[in-house]
């Protein structure tokens, strides 16, 4: 025990993309028919990510390469579902993440699918070692004590976490958050929670350096199941609308309804911040870019980080 350290701060990144039209495709073809389908998603997706996440980093001038070179990791699949978690540095890191994975949900089925089937996508972040944290899986303690048997966790676990996502799962109200958002995705709408857009709506102020182009929707809010007591939680998503009649169409019913296409970048981002303040959800402390000096930790992790002391010196004193 005596050598164990403290957790760092960190935020990581959860992206989900899942198969959409799978249950009707599945349902009129044989099993030899769609389990092709299936495999080149498992297989084919996470290349294309990673692909297009090497693009996106080559035009931000400020990436780190350590953190060009982190490419996109898989958490777990879920049925149709794919996972993937990464620890992000800065804003901009976050941005090339985010952007690169916008483009695949769009490129992917016209390259490798046929029409029956598509991809949309969910997006959330949450902080670590608290109030989310790691846990192993299937009873492994040769890389931490925390995996199932013991209840201090560590920086050596947080960075095996970081290198190998699937050996682990993650527990906490950003990540029940986070899935609960997903019911709200569409081919054409990539959700994103109030968290992830905070910090995106800031990229978007600062286009030189993190080079992020997405675009915001903002949808009527509406009770999540298990997040804030059941109050209104706002939807958010990017665009992510592939074809052109589709764009077309969509504009002009907005139009009709009087409402806006896409939200205002500074609104939102205003909006957000009180929401969040106003909630007592967790702010995510990021730096713009790796250029900059890191951030203080917020508070609740200077909490965190005397109830591990006062933990660990209870443990090494007996």
């Amino acid at each position: 025990m005596s050598q164990l350290k403290i957790p760092e701060y960190r935020v990581r990144l959860f992206l989900s993309v899942d198969l959409t039209g799978s249950t009707a495709f599945k349902a009129k073809n044989t099993s030899f028919d769609w389990l092709k389908e299936f495999q080149k998603f498992y297989a084919s997706f996470l290349a294309l990510y990673s692909e297009n996440y090497s693009f996106s980093c080559d035009d931000i001038d400020s990436m780190d390469n350590a953190d060009a070179e982190n490419c996109p990791k898989l958490w777990k699949t879920i049925g149709d579902e794919i996972l993937f978690v990464n620890r992000v540095h800065s804003i901009s890191h976050l941005s090339a993440y985010v952007s690169a994975f916008s483009k695949t949900l769009m490129e992917f089925a016209d390259k490798f699918l046929g029409e029956d089937l598509d991809t949309k996508g969910n997006g959330w972040i949450a902080a670590f070692p608290s109030p989310n944290c790691s846990i192993g899986i299937g009873g492994d303690s040769t890389i931490d004590p925390i995996a199932g048997i013991n209840d201090l966790p560590s920086e050596q676990l947080e960075a095996d976490v970081d290198e190998n996502p699937r050996k682990y799962d993650f527990l906490g109200k950003g990540i029940d958050g986070g899935f609960r958002i997903s019911k709200n995705s569409n081919i054409d709408t990539f959700t994103i929670s109030p968290a992830l857009a905070y910090l995106l709506s800031k990229a978007k102020t600062n286009p030189d350096v993190t080079k992020f182009t997405g675009r915001f929707r903002f949808h009527e809010p509406q009770p999540l199941k298990g997040v804030l007591d059941g109050k209104r939680y706002p939807i958010i998503s990017l665009d992510t609308q592939r074809h052109q009649v589709e764009k077309e169409l969509s504009q002009l019913e907005t139009e009709l309804l009087k409402r806006p296409h896409f939200a205002d970048d500074a609104k939102l981002r205003t909006y957000l911040e009180a929401f969040i303040t106003h909630h007592e959800i967790e702010m995510p402390s990021l730096k713009m870019s790796n250029g900059e000096p890191d951030q203080p930790p917020p508070e609740h992790y200077q909490h965190y980080a005397q109830q591990w002391k006062r933990e660990y010196d209870k443990k090494n004193s007996k």
